[in-house]
């Protein structure tokens, strides 16, 4: 437990933030904090970052990865205006290429990190057009990429910023013209009108699930066709952090209190006081290390908890309009769910008949050989089945020990890989089932991956198999194995409209109450529902203006790149 006022529990702060050992509540009590209010977080692990956490459950030195496997915060302004470097944290990546999509005919669509000249020139092997098409979407969007995507990911979702998106979507060339209803598409159908090579095709829509893009729902082709190209030099999607995941939470809470700021673990909240129709503080629970002990916040309560239990349990009903009991109630976390499989290998991963560049990548999809194989997945999830045979693309990773040795012990090489499945497993008997089906649902993802990666079973030392059940069970914030908080870009929980209508979120019906959980747009380490929380508190409370808040998405992953010697190639 690291407390402020040498271990005192205050009876009063500027700001709470509930479940802030997470790392989007870490992040905007740092925020606050740095700005000058007194800001407290209680959570009930024992240890800060379960949504982010590396943990030794084979044998010793074996780190594995739970939940949060890729480090996207570079691209993040958290990264410097929270100064994540100085307090520990170090993106790495094993590769100048970020990620690839595995076929079975041992060809890989790829992304490079930093250079979409070398991004063009390779996905010209499986389609000239669609190469061309690329150079185009890339040289249009470049100038415009801070501006979009601190828009689309770092800003309160209101009109204005969907207007700045709209304006510059509006002028892309490769959109079809004359079709006012195009906003309106699927990503399958506005991938089918801008790209040609069904393997790029499957490789972008693999990549949007793997994000949370629904593509079978309308209104989300823009941004699948159009933003998934960039996986590489916009949301550096191939870098994990030195010493395992959990050294961002790790520099987070150095941050937090450096600048002063107050963090209780063991501290579960009970309750969320709500007079008048405002928040005014918390109350812990009889378990907690202060038990049932009452805190009050002068300003804010900001809620890192999904968004059922933060209203339904810690709020209750009766504090709430019928509507927004109704809404609350009808948010649904039956997306991005994962089973996976941990491997530690005696040798280096390897990929025979494939690319030679495949075996440095770090990240990796499989499993998806055309578009139909997606919409298997989606037939799937609604009729509650296991994919069979598995679809692994939720960013599977090889890299740890590739480019950080310190995460297994020397000579040992571990791999994770990320299998897309339903929760509620019914005609298997319920989601209880998957303690007896964890063991051979994994040797149907080994059999299957091992016609990628070749040495999988060969040079096995150990396999650990983790369920969407036992991630419910290790983080009750995981709700039905859910690890983004439930679905980001369904059109019924999308925008202004997540976690439900008529919240308004950030902030919510419950006057100084704020979320930073169950939010747009994403609930990853880019920390972006962190900032956007902090950044509306600091308006509302007159802190906001600050001379090193001020940075814009994506330039500190480009600035990071040119430290180490890269120079980020942005148009063709």
């Amino acid at each position: 437990m690291s407390v402020q006022d040498k271990g005192i529990l205050n009876k009063e702060y500027d700001v709470i933030v509930v479940g802030g050992g997470g790392i989007n509540g870490l992040a905007c009590a740092a925020y606050l904090q740095k700005a000058g209010l007194k800001v407290a977080c209680f959570d009930r692990a024992h240890e800060a970052g379960v949504f982010c956490n590396t943990d030794e459950v084979l044998h010793p030195g074996v780190k594995l990865n739970f939940c949060v496997n890729l480090t996207v915060t570079p691209h993040s302004p958290a990264f410097e205006e929270l100064e994540l470097e100085r307090f520990g944290f170090e993106p790495l990546t094993s590769s100048e290429w970020g990620i690839f999509h595995a076929f079975e005919d041992k060809t890989a669509v790829m992304w490079h990190n930093w250079d979409m000249r070398k991004q063009v020139e390779q996905w010209a092997r499986f389609s000239e057009k669609d190469a061309e098409t690329l150079r185009k979407l890339t040289n249009y969007l470049a100038p415009h990429w801070p501006d979009l995507i601190q828009a689309s990911a770092f800003s309160t979702p209101n009109q204005e910023a969907y207007e700045k998106q709209a304006k510059i979507l509006a002028g892309c060339p490769v959109i079809p013209k004359g079709d006012p209803h195009i906003g309106e598409a699927t990503g399958f159908e506005l991938c089918d009108l801008i790209w040609e090579s069904e393997k790029i095709k499957t490789a972008i829509l693999a990549m949007a699930v793997a994000g949370g893009h629904e593509p079978w729902t309308r209104g989300t082709g823009l941004g699948i066709a159009l933003f998934r190209p960039f996986i590489g030099t916009v949301i550096a999607n191939g870098y994990i952090a030195r010493g395992g995941s959990h050294y961002l939470t790790h520099a987070l809470v150095r941050c937090f209190l450096h600048y002063g700021g107050a963090l209780f673990q063991g501290c579960r909240v009970d309750k969320i006081i709500v007079e008048n129709n405002t928040a005014k503080g918390i109350i812990l629970s009889k378990d907690a290390i202060f038990p049932e002990a009452e805190i009050r916040a002068t300003k804010a309560v900001v809620s890192n908890v999904s968004v059922k239990p933060t209203f339904l349990e810690m709020i209750g009903a009766d504090k709430l309009k019928p509507e927004h009991v109704a809404g609350v109630k009808a948010y649904q976390y039956d997306s991005d769910i994962l089973f996976t499989n941990y491997y530690v290998l005696n040798e280096k991963p390897k990929w025979p008949g494939f690319p030679p560049e495949v075996n440095d990548i770090a990240v990796f999809n499989w499993g998806c050989e055309t578009p139909a194989d997606i919409l298997r997945l989606y037939n799937d999830h609604v009729q509650e089945k296991l994919p069979d045979p598995p679809i692994a693309i939720g960013g599977s990773c090889q890299g740890y020990c590739l480019v950080d040795p310190t995460q297994a012990p020397k000579g040992q090489y571990t791999v994770m890989t990320w299998t897309e499945v339903p929760y509620n497993i019914r005609r298997y008997g319920g989601p209880m089932a998957w303690d007896d089906l964890r063991e051979e649902y994994g040797d149907k993802v080994e059999d299957y991956l091992v016609k990628f990666l070749g040495n999988v079973k060969s040079a096995k030392v150990a396999r650990y198999i983790c369920t969407p059940l036992d991630n419910y069970r290790r983080n009750p914030s995981a709700i039905e194995g859910t690890w983004s908080g439930g679905p980001r870009y369904r059109i019924s929980q999308y925008w202004s409209n997540k976690p439900f209508i008529g919240c308004n979120a950030p902030k919510s019906p419950i006057d100084k109450l704020y979320l930073s959980q169950s939010i747009w747009p994403v609930s990853s380490s880019a920390l972006s529902m962190g900032y956007i929380a902090a950044s509306a508190i600091a308006e509302d409370f007159g802190v906001r203006k600050q001379d090193w808040w001020n940075v814009k998405a994506i330039e500190p992953f480009w600035r990071m790149l040119k430290r180490q010697g890269h120079e980020p190639v942005l148009t063709v």
